[in-house]
């Protein structure tokens, strides 16, 4: 039987991005590894609630290392929990190897924030991606990309080619609720119709300045007066996100929203506005056209893969997003999409490379 470690210190309350990601993952991993013993290594606590008897969660509580930045904690500290705790394989979601890890490793790659838009980081991430994730990603004994483009840019950047693909999915336990159910938790957060939506940090990366000024332009030429713009998403590190939310009364910024109101929120939306610099995939992306809510994003590779044929794109100035948002509501709104991946088939991605590496017996790269 192959025990299986896995890095947890992104899932938590309010998680974004990554986080969501690996508890997708995790989410149907125990189906998909019916023969397996799971290991979970927690940075600080974590909200995840085993499903089986095969799992187990080690929690680190040292009065040291969990007060490190958790970028540090994973590449200074966990080598030490997976010495005291073995398994017969390990998996970074976060593309750290942990400092002395003598087991197989296999890494997800999501993005290279730190190359393509290093400004963007926080500086304590920025240092900690900058000095180790290059030479992570090249020690690693099995890397699996999040999408095409991040596989190509891997190998162009790096001159490796990813082992596998695992694309993102949408969560299909959270169903949009009933009209009566929607309308009381929109009045709860103060959310009336109608309104565009932005999902995600209120970090430099994610443009949500050059939204704003592309609904300031639409608005000095008497166009959706009447629209709220709703941010869905926490304050980010450099909090920019308050200058961003304090300019104008029609910015109404929720901060982090569960599922079930973000389901509600893009199913009412009159459409997602993602004008992001850079991503790995957009999982926002893929959770709106789930909805059947209207797309405007960035034209890059990586969010043409996740919004298809329904998306409509453009560059990140204010004037493209602003002409990308007229657009959009141009069209009719598009119906519900069943995306073509989902969390069974990306963790049997994983399982299959989880099961290789056990059966090597030995980190291949020769740590």
């Amino acid at each position: 039987m192959v025990t299986v470690g896995i890095d947890v210190s992104r899932i938590r309350d309010g998680m974004t991005g990554a986080g969501r990601y690996a508890a997708g993952v995790l989410s149907a991993l125990d189906e998909a590894m019916p023969d397996a013993y799971f290991v979970l290594y927690a940075y600080r606590d974590t909200s995840i609630r085993p499903p089986s008897s095969r799992w187990s969660i080690i929690s680190d509580r040292h009065p040291f290392w969990t007060r490190l930045p958790v970028t540090q904690w994973m590449h200074l500290r966990l080598g030490t929990l997976i010495a005291r705790h073995p398994v017969d394989v390990f998996w970074s979601p976060n593309t750290f190897i942990p400092k002395g890890t003598r087991v197989p490793c296999v890494l997800t790659v999501h993005d290279f924030n730190h190359v393509l838009v290093p400004e963007t980081l926080p500086p304590v991430t920025r240092y900690a991606h900058r000095r180790w994730m290059n030479n992570d990603i090249l020690a690693a004994d099995a890397n699996v990309a999040i999408s095409l483009g991040t596989a190509r840019r891997m190998l162009e950047l790096l001159g490796r080619r990813p082992d596998a693909i695992a694309y993102p999915a949408v969560a299909g336990t959270t169903a949009v609720p009933d009209d009566d159910t929607s309308s009381r938790l929109m009045r709860r957060a103060g959310v009336r119709k109608p309104y565009l939506l932005t999902v995600g940090t209120r970090a430099p990366r994610k443009n949500l300045a050059g939204a704003v000024a592309a609904m300031e332009q639409l608005r000095a030429a008497g166009y959706l007066l009447d629209h709220q713009l709703v941010m869905a998403g926490p304050e980010a590190w450099n909090r920019g996100g308050r200058l961003i939310e304090r300019k104008h009364e029609w910015i109404k910024p929720l901060g982090f929203v569960d599922d079930e109101l973000l389901a509600v929120l893009y199913a009412n939306a009159e459409a997602l506005v993602f004008p992001s610099i850079y991503e790995g995939f957009g999982m926002p992306v893929i959770e709106a056209r789930a909805r059947g809510c209207r797309v405007v994003t960035t034209d890059s590779p990586e969010l043409r893969e996740a919004g298809g044929d329904d998306a409509v794109y453009t560059d990140t100035s204010p004037q493209g997003i602003a002409a990308g948002i007229r657009t959009a509501l141009s069209l009719p709104r598009p119906t519900p999409r069943q995306v073509e991946h989902n969390w069974p088939e990306a963790a049997e991605v994983m399982g299959s490379i989880f099961r290789r590496l056990a059966a090597s017996g030995s980190s291949i790269s020769g740590r």
